[in-house]
């Protein structure tokens, strides 16, 4: 897997649970949300979006200094050797019957 796509997903699963948890939380707000919208608004869309890519860009970050870069690189490089015969014959077999849809 991509690091960019690890560093999506985490972003995208950890803005949704700040969402929530922070929605609940900011109830006593809701009558004075479209005069704070109006006010600040530009300002709060512009540090939210600066806090998601900085959220972004370290979980990036993690995940490239972690190796996770090439980790699907080499499961692919893993997979292909196996199927080719190199390696563990009970793994070939597996995959050979899972290729042919042989679950039993």
């Amino acid at each position: 897997m991509q690091p960019w796509k690890i560093s999506a997903g985490l972003t995208a699963a950890a803005a949704g649970s700040a969402f929530l948890l922070a929605g609940s939380r900011l109830d006593y707000l809701a009558p004075f949300w479209p005069a704070l919208l109006a006010d600040h608004g530009v300002p709060l869309a512009v540090h939210l979006a600066i806090a998601l890519a900085a959220l972004a860009a370290a979980i990036y970050a993690a995940a490239r200094a972690t190796g996770l870069a090439d980790l699907g690189r080499r499961v692919d490089l893993a997979e292909r050797s196996v199927r080719r015969g190199e390696g563990d014959a009970g793994l070939a077999d597996a995959l050979r019957r899972d290729d042919e849809a042989d679950w039993e």
